[in-house]
């Protein structure tokens, strides 16, 4: 995962926020990608370090979501879709894990698109992923996406998942995170946006400083939780980002580590939530 593998994709985001004539209409372009990709133990491990995840021959979720996230940005960043990606913001994410995903297998991943969809603040678009070993499935991925203040006319309606209740406990640990985790995580991602890199490139999209990057968090948290479970949920919902430098707390609120359980990494001062998550039992 390195930074120019993904440079033409923000290339063609940063061409679609010019003026060069009029918009698509709000249909997104009928297009996915499939693709295979070993699971490496060595480039696995880098990352397993960075959101600090007990290495075991089971891969963490967070890493098949970010060997499909350059298939994601290719797709959105698509000159016929219909919305800027550069600034859209992550706001929600569901995993289902269906089997657990071994070291040494190879992936295949197939990406598309979902959407749009009305939002309260804007239009949402829906990366799809869903990803099998041999035949046998393995995950199902949906990442929401806000392009805020922008409307699209004769999108669809959508049920937005419901803001939930948050009252910030004591927190079990605090995490202090320098500047530098915006670079970790990139080169173990394969995300590159400025915005987690350089606090003028933040300040140009509204943040005062650099923010660490939200499955960063949400990874992290997961690692935290280490569920020991075949098959689960992971439910994802992204809030306040976390400014770095900056100290985050942690804190189990429901359920038990390696369980169905939920968590919250919140501002330890203000007790406003950063990442809320829950893991949770697949039905049926």
């Amino acid at each position: 995962m390195m930074a120019g593998s993904m440079l033409p994709v923000y290339a063609r985001a940063l061409i679609k926020t010019l003026p060069v004539g009029p918009r698509t209409g709000p249909d997104l372009p009928q297009r996915s990608l499939d693709r295979s990709i070993p699971l490496e133990p060595v480039a696995y491990s880098g990352f397993a370090h960075v959101v600090e995840q007990r290495l075991g021959d089971i891969v963490h979720p967070g890493y098949l979501h970010v060997l499909a996230f350059p298939l994601s940005m290719q797709l959105l960043s698509d000159p016929d879709v219909p919305l800027p990606m550069l600034g859209m913001v992550h706001i929600h994410n569901r995993v289902d894990m269906l089997s657990p995903a071994r070291l040494g297998e190879v992936v295949d991943f197939h990406v598309e698109l979902a959407g749009p969809f009305e939002h309260a603040k804007g239009t949402t678009i829906e990366v799809q992923v869903t990803a099998h070993v041999e035949g046998r499935p393995v995950m199902d991925e949906v990442s929401t996406y806000l392009a805020k203040g922008k409307k699209l006319p004769g999108v669809q309606a959508r049920a937005q998942v419901p803001h939930a209740q948050f009252e910030a406990p004591r927190p079990s640990a605090l995490w202090r995170l320098d500047p530098i985790i915006g670079q970790r995580y990139a080169q173990v991602s394969g995300d590159f946006n400025p915005i987690h890199l350089n606090g003028l490139a933040a300040k140009g999209f509204g943040f005062p400083r650099q923010i660490a990057h939200g499955m960063y968090t949400a990874s992290r948290a997961l690692s935290a939780m280490d569920p020991r479970l075949e098959s689960y949920r992971w439910d994802v919902s992204f809030a306040k980002p976390i400014l770095l430098p900056g100290t985050a707390g942690y804190a189990l609120l429901e359920g038990r580590r390696h369980e169905a359980s939920r968590s919250a990494v919140f501002h330890p001062k203000s007790g406003k939530p950063h990442v809320l998550t829950q893991v949770a039992h697949l039905e049926g």
